[in-house]
């Protein structure tokens, strides 16, 4: 009786063990920013793209007036949703006079930038053409 007591025990020990073990290798084998890492792409600017129609720019303000603001096809599903006219203040680096009223441009948009109440948002890429 008792070494069948102490060969319970002694295989209660190796099963805690092992199980110590696995849980180890596999802590160590899931990548430690994987969380991190998509709240990093999801805030990655640019990830959503849209499409506008030029309705007039001010090269003193350095912003483009906008309508029909919607997202392309490539970052939405189901049919476009026209999001009215918008502000946007265009990159430091961008050439106003590349576009006119009636271009149709698009724009990578800065999120966090998006001044819902005053329809104005900052554009970190913005090329003319679709």
């Amino acid at each position: 009786m008792k070494i069948k007591g102490n060969l319970l025990i002694f295989a209660s020990l190796l099963l805690i063990i092992f199980a110590v073990v696995v849980v180890s290798i596999l802590n160590k084998n899931a990548s430690p920013g994987a969380a991190a890492d998509i709240r990093a792409r999801a805030g990655t600017q640019n990830t959503l793209r849209y499409t506008a129609t030029v309705t007039s720019v001010s090269e003193a303000k350095g912003t483009i007036n906008v309508t029909n603001l919607q997202l392309t096809d490539t970052s939405r599903s189901g049919d476009p949703q026209n999001l009215g006219d918008w502000m946007v203040f265009v990159p430091p680096n961008f050439n106003l006079s590349s576009v006119a009223p009636g271009t149709v441009i698009t724009l990578g948009l800065e999120s966090s930038s998006l001044n819902v109440t005053r329809h104005e948002v900052t554009a970190v890429t913005l090329t003319p053409g679709k």
